[in-house]
């Protein structure tokens, strides 16, 4: 079986960088290839990785609450994730300033974790991304767009398609088929209640005061589990 501990610290980058990474004219409309400036949304995702060194496939759901803040180029998620064997269930709150470093806090453990942030802060479709055309969910209630493109994320090597409601921009729906660190990966993402506006910045980007000052130094020891949620939702987010 693929270790847990590797999975989880490949699914984190990704989900940090999807946020992170993530108007032309067609038909006489404009297309989404955008999404909001500032925004907090629910994130789930169900991730199937494979490791080089296996031959089981590990599954894994996550479920992530997450304020994205493009003005401010910071982004943060509250994310539980549950593999479906039941051997691991882990709860992160991940802080990304792309001005300065990522922080990965482990709930359970309340220890923290500071890491250099190396992933440029987007909040557009690369400019080399294919439009793949519009769908409509529902009985023709609902109608978006979809991209795809290679992904920008340098922790994920693969392709990724995201769908944006038209005219809102609101994101709705992403994938992933790649690898991230010597992990293939498939994920599939869903994005609801979406809510415009972050009301409260500081549930999402407050730095508890047990997280490290500095890179390299640490004033709790972190359990071996954060090693990958240091960011696979945001990467549609983060």
């Amino acid at each position: 079986m693929l270790p847990v501990t590797k999975l989880t610290v490949s699914l984190m980058q990704f989900c940090v960088g999807l946020w992170m990474s993530t108007v032309c004219v067609l038909s006489q409309r404009s297309i989404c290839r955008c999404i909001p400036k500032q925004f907090v949304v629910t994130q789930k995702s169900l991730v199937v990785g494979i490791g080089s060194q296996s031959v089981t496939p590990m599954i894994v759901r996550e479920n992530a609450y997450v304020a994205f803040d493009a003005m401010t180029e910071m982004a943060a998620m509250f994310i539980n994730v549950t593999s479906m064997d039941g051997t691991m269930k882990t709860h992160y709150h991940v802080i990304v300033d792309a001005k300065k470093d990522m922080w990965t806090i482990d709930l359970d453990s309340f220890t923290c974790n500071r890491t250099r942030y190396r992933t440029h802060f987007k909040r557009c479709v690369p400019d080399a991304a294919n439009y793949t055309g519009s769908f409509y969910v529902g009985s023709r209630q609902l109608f978006g767009d979809e991209w795809t493109f290679f992904s920008p994320n340098p922790a994920a090597a693969g392709i990724e398609t995201l769908g944006l409601l038209q005219d809102s921009c609101i994101p709705l729906r992403a994938t992933f088929v790649g690898e991230i660190q010597s992990v293939q990966v498939t994920a599939s993402i869903a994005f609801d209640d979406y809510q415009e506006g972050i009301s409260n910045p500081d549930k999402f980007f407050k730095i508890p005061g047990y997280c490290p000052l500095k890179i390299g130094t640490k004033r709790v020891p972190v359990k071996n589990g954060a090693l990958w949620y240091q960011p696979v939702a945001g990467h549609f987010i983060l």
